[in-house]
């Protein structure tokens, strides 16, 4: 019986160790040529990626500035925006992804937004960088869901008073 249990402990070991430890190895090696041999992602964006070093030119930065002043504390002022993150369209509409894509190219420059309800209170928008077709649906869309929309000037200024105006409403 003792020979009988060496031999059976034997082929036991011999099949743990081809069918569980071999197998694991096997595995672990290739997972680890597959780890340090394939291109990441990450890395190549790494070096692909930087911060552009004026964001804003000096005329757009004075009205921010002047538009924060005005806003206060009751609102944030968001820079840079489309017009599909102001406004939702209805998923029934015959084409919507159209829609969409065409509002995604509407520019918006300066959105204010009401702290306490997250609203959009006021668009600001030089029209002069939109398509007068742009800048008729920017217009529709913002009467419609009830927002004000005002406009620059080609020097990127706007009457402040007409501003706090808007805001009071």
């Amino acid at each position: 019986m003792n020979t009988t249990a060496t031999v059976i402990l034997s082929y036991a070991f011999m099949y743990f160790v081809f069918f569980v430890i071999v197998p694991l190895v096997i595995v672990t090696f290739v997972m680890t040529c597959i780890k340090f041999f394939r291109s990441n992602d990450a890395q190549m964006v790494d070096a692909a990626v930087s911060i552009k070093p004026h964001l804003l030119d000096q005329e757009s930065m004075n009205f921010l500035k002047s538009l924060k002043s005005i806003a206060s504390n009751r609102y944030d002022v968001l820079y840079g925006a489309s017009l599909i993150n102001v406004v939702d369209i209805d998923d029934s509409i015959k084409n919507h992804d159209e829609v969409q894509d065409f509002m995604e190219h509407c520019h918006l420059d300066y959105v204010v937004v009401d702290n306490e309800s997250s609203a959009v209170k006021l668009v600001v928008s030089n029209p002069e960088e939109s398509s007068p077709e742009q800048v008729k649906f920017i217009q529709k869309c913002l009467d419609y869901v009830g927002v004000q929309f005002i406009k620059l000037d080609k020097h990127k200024q706007c009457d402040p008073t007409l501003i706090r105006t808007a805001l009071a409403a």
